[in-house]
């Protein structure tokens, strides 16, 4: 009876370590020193139709840096105010369906696909080649609303703000607090829109060689992060809760070894 309870105890204790290495570490094939390149390391966040951004101008001249930028407390159509220090209230541009922004005093400036740095940059030189020629500004240009959105087994599942050129699905699941103990770490799942598709992508978080050579490793604007349940999960939603694959299960079967022991003693 002792060597039967011993045993008992030893495959508990195995299946609870060996379910916790395999399912729930990152980044399993990591080791120290390891060198992992990146898919499209240069790969930014590019703008397309419809997204919101804000372009500010400025130079030397503030009369002259007022004419290039939005600055109104009236409503416009298809613009968002925002409060900007030393401009009052400063639109946000929203890029029309043919990827255009209309700029003040310089007119239809073409936007979709470009960067944020390759956007201010073609601003400059039209700036330049203006009827004012404009050769010291500095022209900022910042997301208003671009963000991916995280559901599923995370502790704070929702929408999350893309505020840097390179965001990666790393930063969105950080921003979204990680993975709960319930989440399939070897099968996120990224949904992507393309055109007129929906593409879907399958992310194993176990193995970060696959994860860095993944084409959604770096985000876009209007990704959704689904993380679903891991075996634990689903098999704790059943009527019973307990399966012969559960160390519950089988730690049930040990507390009534342990007390049918105790009961032949007496």
């Amino acid at each position: 009876m002792k060597k039967i309870l011993f045993l008992l105890t030893i495959g508990v204790l195995m299946l609870s370590s060996c379910s916790s290495i395999k399912d729930f570490n990152y980044f399993q094939d990591t080791a120290s020193g390891d060198v992992n390149r990146v898919t499209d390391a240069l790969k930014t966040v590019k703008i397309k139709p419809h997204d919101k951004i804000s372009i500010i101008v400025t130079c030397r001249d503030p009369q002259l840096s007022a004419m290039f930028n939005l600055v109104s407390t009236t409503n416009r159509v298809g613009q968002t105010y925002s409060q900007s220090t030393g401009y009052g209230y400063v639109s946000y541009y929203t890029v029309d369906p043919s990827g255009e922004v209309d700029f003040p005093v310089l007119g239809k400036i073409h936007v979709a696909g470009l960067s944020r740095s390759e956007i201010s940059e073609k601003v400059k030189q039209r700036l330049v080649s203006s009827e004012q020629g404009v050769k010291d500004a500095t022209v900022t240009v910042e997301y208003a609303d671009l963000h991916v959105g995280v559901l599923g087994e995370v502790r704070n599942a929702g929408i999350v703000p893309i505020d840097r050129d390179r965001f990666t699905i790393l930063d969105a699941l950080e921003r979204a607090g990680d993975l709960t103990q319930y989440g399939n770490r070897k099968n996120v799942k990224v949904f992507r829109k393309n055109g007129e598709n929906i593409e879907t992508y399958e992310v194993d978080m176990t193995k970060f060689k696959d994860l860095c050579a993944s084409p959604v490793f770096v985000m876009q604007q209007d990704d959704i992060i689904y993380v679903e349940p891991n075996k634990v999960k689903a098999r704790t939603s059943t009527a019973t809760g307990n399966t012969l694959l559960t160390p519950s299960f089988w730690m049930s079967v040990l507390s009534v070894g342990i007390s049918i022991a105790v009961l032949l003693k007496k």
